[in-house]
């Protein structure tokens, strides 16, 4: 979704509106879970922005109520040239001062379940865990590892792929850094027609037998579960329920916290039929020609979905805000930004 970039007075004013209008940052609420960070993706651009440039992006964050940013893509911690400083150095010391929280991507090779053997990939992880650790290690606001690899359900011998990948980058993380925290954000899948892709369906109780093992085999301490299925818009919150109810199951069962990861984008979609007369059968939801149809999810339905993620967590993070919400990514998100932040409050 592309939309034009605020002036700095257009965003100014969007945060002014916030921090006149009685309270700086919005208060928690015992009825729905509570919003508390979000997924980034950190671009070339971001990790090599100065501090100053970061400031109103934070501030909106914390109007928000939110301290938690988990930065996915590879440009944490890239090395900066010969003779110049950090920016990624500095932007943590930032989050230190302010008391936010922050998680970095382990990362993962292209195409990782089709890996026959884990071993480069185990290898290549534990490299990238140890010079995060060296480099930002002494960062109280340093608070975990991201381990990015987004799955859903595997079957037969190629479910012990992912099985040793969990397994294999946790454990390198508790053994490099034992004071950090472990976080995977996995998803579901609603479609059982195999109407957006030629995908094995799982049922809930499928589901939750093979993350009740992965998790029972690693030392991940977060399960952030994904809520949308694949993006759409028309999915309800009863057709997610029973793969919530999975998933807390799984994590309780092998002492593992929950959260919601609730997704402020989605694909504007009426149905699955709509889809499939907009984009053909079996168009993958990341095809480039279903782009004009994401939106941001709209404030009503944000505080429904936190509401509905009470019943299983108390902390949701979020994936959407960087690209459909934040102020500083154009007029209609700032526009959403201060609906969200009147629905919040």
């Amino acid at each position: 979704m592309n939309q034009l970039q605020c002036s700095p007075t257009q965003l100014l004013a969007v945060l002014a509106i916030v921090f006149t209008s009685g309270c700086a940052t919005v208060g928690q609420s015992n009825s729905r879970a509570h919003l508390a960070g979000v997924l980034w993706w950190l671009s070339p651009v971001d990790a090599s922005r100065g501090v100053d440039a970061w400031q109103d992006d934070l501030d909106a964050l914390d109007a928000l109520g939110m301290d938690l940013l988990i930065f996915t893509g590879p440009y944490a911690g890239v090395e900066p040239a010969e003779g110049e400083a950090d920016p990624f150095d500095a932007l943590l010391g930032e989050f230190d001062r302010r008391g936010m929280r922050v998680y970095l991507s382990t990362l993962q090779a292209p195409q990782w379940w089709t890996l026959t053997d884990p071993a480069s990939e185990l290898d290549r992880a534990r490299q990238r865990i140890e010079s995060l650790e060296r480099r930002y290690g002494a960062h109280p606001s340093f608070e975990g590892f991201y381990i990015p690899y987004e799955c859903y359900c595997m079957w037969g011998p190629s479910a012990e792929l992912p099985k040793q990948l969990y397994a294999g980058v946790s454990a390198a993380c508790k053994e490099i850094a034992p004071d950090k925290k472990t976080l995977i954000s996995p998803f579901f899948i609603l479609d059982d027609r195999k109407l957006l892709g030629d995908f094995r369906w799982a049922t809930p109780q499928e589901y939750e037998e093979f993350w009740t093992d992965i998790l029972s085999a690693s030392t991940i301490d977060t399960v952030a579960l994904q809520d949308s299925g694949e993006h759409l818009a028309c999915y309800t919150l009863e057709q997610r329920a029973p793969f919530f109810a999975a998933m807390k199951s799984a994590c309780n069962a092998t002492d593992t916290t929950f959260w919601a990861n609730i997704e402020t984008g989605e694909l504007n979609v009426s149905s699955l039929e709509d889809y499939v007369a907009r984009f053909g059968l079996r168009t993958h939801v990341n095809d480039p020609k279903t782009t004009p149809f994401w939106r941001g999810v709209s404030a009503d339905k944000l505080i429904a979905k936190l509401a509905f993620s009470r019943q299983y967590t108390r902390t949701a993070i979020t994936w959407g805000y960087r690209e459909f919400i934040r102020p500083s990514n154009g007029a209609m998100a700032s526009e959403l930004f201060v609906e969200y932040y009147e629905a919040l409050r």
